[in-house]
């Protein structure tokens, strides 16, 4: 009975310590798209939706921003001595689904079926639908951000002027909240 007792608080042990392990926040990376994301919705209110400004904007900060988030992740999986390479490559094909699907609107635009500034809000509509995917699948605390992302995609298509503007500000302040409110404490009623 001692034996199966004190097995039973090994297993219990390390479940724990495996669930907690598990969230790993970093809030760098929270606010360094919250950043990207506000600089890159407001400037097509700024330059216009047309300009090739927002193009090469999106063309250095995707990927470095994409390489500065596994380099970030990683680091702080590492400090927690969580190696989860799996778990790494599925956030990562996940998000680059995103870019694989935003870059496939070009093609909308290039037959003449969407316009730049409809091109703009696809990306946002595509980022709050895999914010949302990502919440069912990856990580719940996500769930807001597609929410809010979804408001800015609305905002973006019926106020003209400002919608963008709005949109970065409304998907920033998300982002923000997220770095800051840290992982969910799942454990709470234990």
């Amino acid at each position: 009975m001692s034996n199966k007792q004190s097995l039973e608080e090994d297993l219990a042990y390390v479940r724990a310590a495996a669930e907690q392990s598990a969230d790993v926040n970093v809030p760098a990376i929270y606010l360094l798209w919250a950043a990207i994301c506000l600089c890159g919705f407001s400037l097509v209110d700024i330059v216009g939706p047309a300009s090739v400004w927002i193009g090469y904007f999106w063309l250095f900060t995707t990927p470095a921003g994409f390489a500065i988030t596994i380099w970030l992740a990683r680091g702080a999986r590492r400090r927690a001595g969580v190696v989860d390479r799996r778990g790494g490559s599925r956030w990562a094909l996940h998000f680059l689904g995103f870019v694989a699907a935003g870059l496939l609107g070009y093609a909308a635009v290039a037959t003449g079926q969407l316009t730049w500034a409809g091109f703009s809000s696809h990306w946002i509509l595509l980022a709050a639908l895999t914010y949302y995917l990502a919440g069912l699948h990856l990580e719940r605390r996500l769930l807001p951000i597609s929410l809010l992302l979804v408001a800015g995609y609305l905002i973006s298509l019926f106020m003209p002027g400002y919608g963008f503007i709005a949109a970065g500000v409304l998907a920033a302040i998300a982002l923000v909240a997220m770095a800051f409110i840290g992982p969910r404490n799942t454990h709470a009623a234990e």
